[in-house]
């Protein structure tokens, strides 16, 4: 599952990214309000050249995303979509990657759509991820959403789903996540890999 969901990830940003104007590109993205557009595209090129090339010492840390971004601060950033795809080409030939991989390209895809003003990641490409995870990380939650309730915990939870999905990937607050309609008690501190959110993130 994870191969697929990051080569037709990529296929997308790089369809969704490429000829973007300098505006566009210089643009804070909402959700990374530490990176641009061009900065986000230079993160999903260097983890991709890291995969293939075993220089991965330090993933995932903060660190080893700002080298990314570091080394590749003046390439323009239709040549950094291009190094993507060489370096994807590469992947996809592999037999298996890391589902981190694929996940943090499906995560950066819905926030350089909301930082370009394009339509949300399509339900199909996230549902599938969310229905994975929300069992094995709120393993005593069942989780009531738009299209079924996943897991059969004693806690029950009742959320869209798309917003749990960002939630997992530190895309809301505290605040908003306490105000999902949950019973007693509300295991918040569970639910984001990454640190929530300071301030809330409306998309």
């Amino acid at each position: 599952m994870f191969e697929e969901i990051y080569r037709e990830a990529r296929q997308r940003i790089v369809g969704l990214t490429m000829g973007l104007t300098a505006e566009e590109l210089g643009r804070v993205v909402p959700a990374c309000p530490e990176w641009t557009v061009h900065q986000l595209i230079a993160h999903l090129a260097g983890g991709a050249s890291d995969l293939v090339s075993g220089r991965t010492e330090g993933a995932p840390s903060d660190e080893w995303t700002a080298r990314h971004v570091a080394e590749r601060a003046d390439v323009p950033a239709d040549d950094l979509l291009e190094q993507w795809n060489e370096s994807g080409t590469r992947i996809d030939a592999m037999e298996r990657i890391p589902f981190q991989l694929a996940m943090d390209a499906i995560t950066h895809e819905a926030d350089l759509r909301a930082a370009l003003g394009r339509e949300r990641l399509p339900d199909a490409v996230w549902q599938p991820t969310l229905v994975w995870m929300a069992p094995r990380r709120l393993t005593d939650v069942t989780v009531k959403t738009e299209f079924g309730a996943l897991g059969d915990g004693p806690i029950t939870l009742e959320v869209d789903g798309y917003e749990l999905w960002r939630a997992f990937f530190g895309r809301r607050s505290r605040r908003q996540m306490e105000s999902w309609n949950w019973s007693d008690p509300a295991p918040i501190d569970r639910i984001p890999f990454f640190p929530s959110r300071t301030t809330d993130l409306v998309e």
